[in-house]
């Protein structure tokens, strides 16, 4: 018992604390730092062309947290598979995901990368199957972690035949792609495109077409002219926005389009072209859902007529399916209004199911004769503190007055928010009571201005209630309140 009692005795007896672990880098499982190493070089639009959701809440840059750039995500890229061989086996996919080809020594460079990389995993196969006496089949070279292939012929020195070989050898290459992006300054020569129907994987599900100056007279633009699109069963973004034809008034008694299925088709890009619209207004798209007009796209002659019929035409087929449109402005400096109206859309029986309508690009009076049921939210773009001031009319102004004076034809409306703008990031010392002054007239017809960043604005001294959840930022202190009953 005495000895039992012994502290000596008592401490040898208690069994000793396992080591602690060393903690690193190992520990992490790849998935792991896989995600890690594809947030540190994110790039919008690197891996897919979906339009992002404009009523996602904007935040102010921070030059320390800010958007990679291409050639700083690059960098980085390179930077990772230097590490170690762990971290070059994670990130080399990364590497190759999107590929940009923008000159013919680009080009010739990446199609001998991929042949090379080819032959090597092959050897490396074959050697492996002679060891094990079985047969392997796998992916061979980087070709296979390319997912957006992107195209432009800008150079004056992509004439040639070589190039153009290359170009197709590429696309044969990446048997997993599942974006594709052309940028044609001129007109493409002759069998290119029945090489890339062959060629491209059958499994694509993003297509972006850009082509210039197009004369469709003269046969240029074949990709709307053939059964080109409806190999892609499974595609689901279309882009054509721009697309610039010179003869499209000329063409639209000349051209016939062939009707094609595109079952998956979720997402439709055009521009205010009559002759795309009245391609769009042939195809049959089941499944689309959004819609993006863009302005820009369309050359500087706006045939306003021809474009508002080709569009009633195509709302009559394609209408009741929208949910979410986009009306893109033209870039200029004028801030010229495009030739359609948001009246197109709001019509009786046009799109009744909409429910988004992101505005930027035509004229702002709509001309009603019913409510429309379901639209819920709606956005302008083209908005700053210098446009919002009561005693300087503008076309933003012209926007916002109306949607607050005709509240009763918009009776499921939420929240309306000026896309692009963000009140916290002005320099005008009057942009957060100048934002207040629209905010209250909103207030009394019961929707919620908000600016780009999501954000409704009130005075400080004004004794309202909030609904709890809803966010809100006080002009004084500048701070949010998530949750807050009153202010």
């Amino acid at each position: 018992m005495a000895a039992a009692l012994d502290g000596d005795d008592v401490s040898h007896d208690k069994p000793e604390s396992p080591a602690r672990a060393h903690l690193d880098h190992s520990i992490l499982p790849p998935e792991l730092w896989l995600e890690i190493f594809r947030y540190a070089t994110h790039v919008p639009h690197a891996r897919t062309i979906v339009p992002a959701d404009p009523f996602v809440p904007e935040r102010p840059v921070n030059f320390a947290w800010g958007l990679n750039s291409p050639i700083q995500s690059m960098h980085t890229k390179c930077t990772l598979v230097r590490v170690c061989r762990a971290w070059r086996a994670l990130a080399t996919e990364l590497l190759y995901e999107h590929a940009v080809l923008s000159s013919a020594r680009r080009v010739q460079l990446f199609c001998r990368t991929l042949v090379e990389s080819q032959e090597i995993d092959r050897k490396a196969q074959t050697a492996t199957a002679t060891d094990s006496k079985h047969a392997l089949s796998g992916p061979l070279g980087h070709g296979h972690w390319v997912r957006h292939l992107e195209v432009r012929r800008w150079a004056r020195t992509t004439h040639s035949m070589q190039y153009w070989q290359c170009v197709v050898r590429c696309v044969y290459l990446c048997p997993r792609l599942r974006v594709f992006s052309a940028l044609w300054q001129h007109p493409l020569p002759q069998g290119l495109l029945a090489a890339l129907e062959q060629y491209l994987p059958s499994t694509l599900q993003e297509l972006y077409w850009q082509q210039d100056s197009v004369i469709v007279a003269a046969k240029e633009l074949p990709i709307l002219t053939t059964s080109f699109i409806s190999k892609f069963s499974t595609l689901r973004v279309l882009d054509l926005r721009k697309i610039c034809i010179l003869d499209a008034e000329r063409s639209l008694q000349d051209v016939k389009f062939v009707s094609l299925t595109l079952p998956h088709v979720v997402y439709l890009a055009l521009p205010t072209c009559p002759l795309l619209l009245r391609f769009a207004t042939a195809q049959e798209m089941p499944a689309m859902q959004y819609l993006t007009l863009d302005a820009g796209g369309a050359p500087r002659t706006v045939w306003a007529p021809w474009v508002a019929k080709e569009l009633s035409n195509f709302l009559d087929k394609h209408g009741p399916k929208l949910s979410t449109v986009e009306l893109l402005p033209a870039i200029t400096q004028s801030f010229r209004p495009g030739p359609i109206s948001i009246s197109a859309f709001l019509v009786p029986g046009a799109c009744p199911n909409l429910d988004t309508l992101n505005n930027g690009a035509g004229p702002a009076t709509p001309l009603l004769e019913r409510p429309h049921p379901r639209l819920r939210r709606i956005g302008i773009r083209g908005t700053s503190v210098s446009r919002l001031y009561p005693n300087k009319p503008s076309q933003a102004q012209a926007h916002l007055s109306v949607l607050a004076g005709c509240r009763p034809f918009f009776p499921a409306l939420e929240v309306v928010r000026t896309l692009g703008f963000l009140v916290g990031t002005s320099t005008d010392p009057f942009a957060p009571d100048v934002f207040v002054w629209w905010t209250e007239r909103f207030e009394r017809v019961g929707v919620d201005l908000q600016d780009g960043e999501g954000v409704v604005w009130l005075l400080e001294d004004e004794e309202k209630k909030i609904p709890i959840g809803e966010k809100v930022k006080d002009i004084k202190t500048g701070e949010c309140v998530e949750e807050a009953e009153a202010i």
